[in-house]
């Protein structure tokens, strides 16, 4: 098995980040299917408090659903709860995170959806910074921004 992409036991979680319906899971899910891993878990909306294993691989989309739920704190104090538990979840296991960009374009006039924005920026800060590689995926095509290349071709 060539160096791209081996789950092998990492320190830090990986990151894929693209607009809506970009393309992000078909990438993910590829590149998991050509390297014939098991074990999989995929939640949408939540972080998983189940207990798992380094041979696993945990995927976590719609983080601004996660966010949603917290909408009682302030922005900074979201961010720091959702980073510090997914930060807990990638220690035991191979941890994903596919990130819906939604900071770009115009300013929400609502100010319930600029706390969702700015939250978000703040958490995909604090991810970004943390992870050891990041994918940016525009209509299919993987734009490798951090770490090595994750080969599914």
């Amino acid at each position: 098995m060539d160096k791209c992409f081996e789950f092998k036991r990492r320190t830090k979680m990986r990151i894929v980040i693209g607009g809506a319906y970009n393309g992000k899971r078909n990438f993910v899910a590829k590149t998991l299917r050509h390297r014939n891993q098991k074990n999989v878990y995929q939640y949408e909306g939540e972080i998983p408090k189940a207990s798992f294993t380094k041979d696993d691989i945990v995927i976590i989309g719609s983080l601004e659903n996660v966010i949603i739920k917290s909408d009682n704190l302030d922005e900074d104090d979201i961010a720091k709860q959702i980073f510090d538990e997914l930060k807990e979840l990638d220690v035991q296991t191979n941890l994903i995170c596919i990130c819906t960009d939604i900071g770009r374009g115009i300013v929400p006039l609502e100010k319930n959806e600029r706390k969702l924005r700015d939250a978000c920026g703040r958490l995909y800060q604090r991810l970004f910074s943390e992870s050891s590689e990041i994918v940016r995926v525009w209509y299919g095509i993987p734009q490798y921004i951090k770490g090595e290349k994750w080969d599914y071709e």
